[in-house]
């Protein structure tokens, strides 16, 4: 670290860079010599990979020359001579960075587009895609590093005139973002189709290493990101026109930049390493034939093994002499043409092989429906598979949601509430952190609304609506198209769940360069794309928690979900208080938050990194599906008919949807206005107060005001613990409701939150006490009462929708873009001389609105009886019993309806009827015992009940039918 008196890293740099550059340069070679020589045949990825070590070649060059020029040094101890010299090598690298990058990934991808062709249409469409993004975004950040000053000259020699140029730092930790996705995307491309193929478990397991080898360029990235970092808060983040500044527009370039650049010279030969890897095989076979054929001309392949959770045996399709000979396996695209010998290669030469997929594929046999080798698990169930394979275990594909057990909906349930933990996660650094941003970039208190406007009026706004229910439904816009034999369409629950796990990922990654460079426009567009990809999350994981498992139930689930979230959203805000923008924990607390937004980074950056490794999780996670056709048929066994005309002509069912969207977009924005301004509420401020200053900071703000017992951040703790609260006990009576008649239904829960919090709402607004703490009772519990809202409006409004319950889904999810329009409501009756008192009885009134879909559910007696309707546990046993289904539901049916319009009590007929069926099942008979004739309905029913054991189904409009509407 030290030459001479003075430090000096440039020994380290210099050494680190030149022995990866070597080993890069052999393990080029030798994968030339592989396809020249053993496979005789070059490709493009090829001379991609050539482009990249030649540029990596002139980088590392670059590199080494400046260490020996002073790169490494502080600026006092460089000489004279060497600043020219030095000055151009450090330019040359920041040009030659970003197209070598490019090459690799090219090289990679292309690679990707020959190992999918005929094989996975989403991976091949998905390295269309990286490959677009990685050419476009190299390009655009070469462009600005060639173009960083202006002239050019003035970037590599002295200027004399004026001079602008871009902090270089600021700009390599801007675009380490798009590194970090484009890692992840192309390191997980291919374990689908690599996890698919039927092999020896010992290549098996070489070929997966040798593809997870590009962890090491993520990590050896995130490495680069912190020597970056730690450069960068050294310096200034804005255009300068100071024409003494060196390279890079920061003194002391050379010694703050030197590990960054020695790390980003690794992190371009790891690259290559690793894209070369996969190629070697035949080099490998030669040298060490061992390890990748057994010795003793044994094959030991993967055992299939179910875990479908039901303990029953799923050995799929196993494999055969036909199918797999010496060291030959077909291809994952070949599986049905396993007796042609042409279309048997081996697996790895499969990867390596460019010409392997022009060998005629034969066609396959229409009679064969036996499952693939390698099976789409992103897409919907056909009827002709029964398993998943994805190399290591077969996994049964899991029953219809609405039929799911009561063990295997916990099972499934629990999986979806993981996404819960980072939505409630993001919410809870949401308020904190807008604060610390608008004090930091010195944003109006407009600016500062629109933070969180644009969360959820920008991303709930559109991304169900756009993406989510497009991405729900895609199953069923294909469905009539779909190909016999051909792949599973793309769509369902388990894909919305990717879909938006990626774009929230995407804008997690984003945070960082917004909070370098403490842009406004960053921070907003972050935000959007973090509110999008959270609303995509929930147009598919709310309704899940609702249908996977008993309908009884359907309350209890969600608002324990919900539970969940809130309590993630109580630590995430302790996390932000006690650790990110905590006085106490500086040394200087007059330092501005700078520094702790990019503390925030890595939190956010583990918060990316985790949404991959859930994206992949979902993808090989077997999760239940249900269609709009099932959707539909489960109305029936509703006591009332959805369809059912009521008010204007409009169905039962559109009514309880349009005042459950309304209901949700009214209470989100009382709900997210009180969050935006507890602050002023709480303290009784007239205006609302601009942003802070350097002097007035947020760390500050979080040490008690004069009059309070606690800060303001406690007590919105405090409340945000007693909304978590409330939604469990909203859990608990939703458990209680289906089998404790006194115990309220979820409705009149949802009634009775809504009056209340319009009570609290109204009297933190008319009291004027000159003790703030006594207006944070009132408050709090305003928190308390509303917090089992969302999740009942939501389960009560998707009761009876049918086949269109995913989109009712994706507009119910839409009504939490309320906040996109009322705080500013607010803000502008205080910026007119109101008070923030005065405008705040906006909000009771917001939740009147509110309350005229538990009204509606009360009042309107079709209503009650759709969202009251309970089965019962014996009743939902029979649901789950495949053998008797039909004609149990069918029964049930008949049962309910007739107790709607008051036949008969239907406790008592239950009763009797199923402890006679369950005697009747005991003994082996297929046909109901009789009923006394005393019984009404006895003849009706039991012509039902035999009509539909042979088949034939009811119809809810014939009229004197059990089906008929109540």
């Amino acid at each position: 670290m030290s030459s001479g008196d003075f430090p000096n890293r440039g020994p380290a740099v210099f050494a680190v860079t030149i022995a990866t550059l070597v080993l890069t340069s052999c393990i080029v070679a030798a994968r030339l010599f592989c396809r020249i020589r053993i496979v005789r045949s070059v490709t493009w990825d090829d001379y991609f990979i050539v482009i990249a070590w030649v540029i990596a070649f002139a980088l590392s060059f670059a590199i080494d020359l400046g260490a020996s020029k002073g790169l490494g040094r502080h600026d006092e101890d460089i000489p004279a001579e060497n600043w020219n010299t030095l000055r151009r090598s450090e330019y040359a690298f920041s040009v030659l960075y970003n197209p070598a990058l490019m090459a690799t990934k090219t090289s990679v991808l292309i690679f990707y587009l020959r190992l999918s062709k005929n094989t996975q249409k989403v991976l091949r469409l998905a390295s269309w895609a990286v490959l677009v993004i990685v050419n476009l975004a190299g390009a655009v950040l070469t462009l600005i590093n060639i173009f960083q000053c202006r002239p050019v000259q003035a970037a590599f020699d002295p200027y004399p005139g004026t001079a602008y140029c871009i902090p270089l730092l600021t700009e390599f930790i801007c675009s380490a973002p798009v590194n970090v996705v484009t890692d992840l995307a192309i390191l997980a491309l291919p374990l689908p189709v690599l996890t698919s193929m039927r092999l020896p478990r010992r290549q098996k397991i070489i070929l997966i290493f040798t593809f997870a080898l590009g962890i090491f360029v993520t990590i050896v990235d995130v490495v680069r990101i912190y020597y970056l970092e730690q450069a960068i808060t050294q310096v200034s983040s804005t255009v300068s026109s100071n024409p003494e500044a060196t390279f890079g527009d920061s003194s002391q370039f050379a010694w703050n930049a030197s590990f960054s650049l020695m790390w980003s010279a690794v992190e371009v030969n790891v690259g290559i390493i690793c894209a070369c890897i996969p190629t070697l095989k035949p080099l490998v076979r030669r040298i060490l034939p061992a390890m990748l054929v057994d010795p003793n001309a044994t094959r030991t392949y993967d055992k299939d093994t179910s875990t479908d959770g039901n303990g029953s045996s799923n050995t799929g399709r196993p494999p055969t002499s036909a199918m797999l000979t010496d060291d030959q396996v077909t291809p994952p695209s070949q599986t049905h043409a396993a007796g042609s010998r042409d279309s048997q290669v081996s697996a790895l030469d499969f990867l390596t092989t460019p010409d392997m997929s022009s060998q005629p594929l034969p066609a396959p046999d229409p009679l064969d429906r036996s499952p693939t080798a390698l099976t789409s698990v992103t897409g919907t169930y056909s009827a002709f598979e029964n398993s998943v394979y994805f190399g290591f275990v077969n996994m049964r594909r899991p029953k219809s949601m609405i039929r799911t057990s009561v063990r295997d909906s916990f099972k499934y349930c629990t999986v979806v509430t993981i996404l819960f933990l980072l939505w409630g996660f993001s919410y809870g650094l949401l308020n904190q952190l807008n604060d610390a941003v608008s004090s930091v970039s010195g944003m109006s208190v407009a600016e500062t609304i629109g933070l969180s406007s644009i969360y959820f009026g920008g991303g709930y706004l559109i991304g169900p609506l756009l993406v989510g229910e497009w991405i729900l439904r895609h199953d069923e816009h294909s469905r009539s198209r779909r190909k016999k034999n051909g792949p599973d369409q793309i769509g369902g629950y388990r894909a919305t769940f990717i879909v938006g796990l990626c774009f929230y990922g995407v804008g997690t990654i984003m945070f960082w360069p917004s909070a370098v460079l403490t842009s406004f426009a960053g921070f907003m567009i972050c935000n959007f794309v973090v509110g999008f990809g959270l609303a995509i999350i929930e147009t598919g994981a709310n309704p899940f928690l609702v249908f996977c498992g008993p309908m009884d139930y359907a309350e209890m689930r969600l608002c324990l979900a919900q539970g969940v979230q809130a309590i993630t959203t109580v630590l995430s805000g302790l996390l932000a208080q006690k650790i990110f923008f905590n006085p106490e924990t500086s040394d200087n607390p007059d330092e501005t938050e700078t520094l702790s937004l990019l503390d925030v980074q890595w939190t956010y950056l583990a918060i990316t990194l985790l949404c991959a490794a859930l994206a992949l999780f979902f993808y090989y996670m077997p999760l239940p599906e249900v269609t709009d056709a099932e959707m539909e048929h489960s109305t029936r066994y509703l006591p009332v008919d959805p369809k059912k005309r009521s008010f204007g002509g409009l169905e039962l069912r559109t009514w309880t949807l349009t005042l459950a969207v309304l209901a949700q977009w009214t209470y989100v924005a009382g709900q997210e206005t009180t969050s935006i301004f507890f602050h002023e509420i709480l303290t009784h401020q007239d205006r609302v107060q601009s942003p802070p200053t350097s002097e007035y900071t947020i760390k500050k703000s979080l040490r008690p005001l004069a009059g309070l017992t606690l800060s303001v951040p406690n007590y919105l703790l405090i409340a945000h613990t007693a909304f978590a609260v409330s939604r469990f006990i909203a859990a608990y009576l939703a458990y209680l409701s289906p089998s404790h008649p006194k115990v309220p239904q979820p409705r009149t829960v949802l009634s009775i939150t809504t009056g209340l919090s319009i009570i609290c709402g109204v009297l933190v607004a008319a009291l004027r006490e000159t003790n703030p703490n006594l207006i944070a009772i009132p408050l709090i519990l305003f928190f308390f009462f509303e917090g089992p809202m969302w999740p009942l409006i939501f389960t009560l409004g998707l009761r009876g929708q049918g086949k269109r319950t995913k989109r009712a889904a994706a507009w119910i999810t839409m009504g939490a873009s309320g906040p996109a329009f009322w705080p500013y409501v607010i803000y502008a009756i205080t910026e007119q001389g109101g008070s923030i008192q005065t405008a705040f009885s906006l909000v009771p009134a917001l939740l009147v609105v509110t309350g005229f879909f538990s009204l509606f559910l009360d009042l309107k007696r079709d209503a009650r009886a759709l969202v009251d309707a309970r089965v019962g546990a014996e009743d939902q046993s029979k649901i789950q019993d495949r053998a008797n289904r039909d004609m149990d539901l069918d029964t049930i049916l008949a049962a309910r309806r007739r107790a709607s319009v008051g036949v008969m009590p239907m406790d008592e007929y239950k009763t009797g009827f199923l402890k006679r069926f369950s005697v009747a099942l005991s003994k082996g008979s297929t046909a109901l015992p009789g009923r006394k004739s005393s019984d009404p309905g006895t003849a009706t029913e039991l012509h039902e009940m035999n009509r539909d054991s042979l088949g034939s189904p009811v119809s809810p409009s014939s009229p004197g039918s059990p089906g008929s509407p109540g």
